[in-house]
């Protein structure tokens, strides 16, 4: 998940004062901030699903709720790890549009993950494949195969 911002937001607020707000919250669990990482991330817990927040600060003076980040003219003016924060959902949305069945896509790509993670092969950072290298693959997988159900 990304936090989007207008243009009056910053990252020293994201990890400081957000950060302390979720600390607070009772549902959320193992929070942790990774300041420093390639795309600077928070990571927790809410409710017992894992959760990546990354923060991007839009040069936008409002949010609308039909924004897609497939429009190039949003990574104008943003700087170089706010450009990072979207790419996974930027990339997400493009691989959406080119698989047959989205919901098929979606429950496998789940399904797969989680297969990844239980055997502690999932992770960019210990050099195995991450999130958007899975899609990539599953996405390829439902378009060779249109008709096979998620499981």
């Amino acid at each position: 998940a990304v936090v989007s911002t207008q243009s009056t937001g910053t990252r020293a607020d994201f990890f400081s004062t957000f950060f302390e707000v979720l600390q607070g919250h009772p549902n959320v669990t193992d929070l942790r901030a990774i300041e420093e990482a390639y795309v600077p991330v928070m990571k927790f817990h809410f409710k017992g699903i894992e959760i990546d927040l990354l923060f991007a600060r839009l040069a936008l003076q409002s949010i609308p709720d039909t924004l897609t980040l497939g429009d190039v003219d949003l990574l104008k003016n943003l700087d170089y790890k706010c450009v990072k924060s979207l790419n996974g959902c930027r990339v997400t949305e493009d691989i959406l549009t080119l698989v047959p069945k989205p919901e098929n896509f979606r429950l496998a790509l789940r399904a797969i993950k989680l297969w990844a993670k239980r055997r502690g092969t999932y992770s960019n950072s210990l050099g195995f494949l991450g999130g958007v290298s899975w899609a990539i693959l599953m996405a390829r997988v439902c378009q060779l195969y249109p008709k096979a159900a998620p499981a």
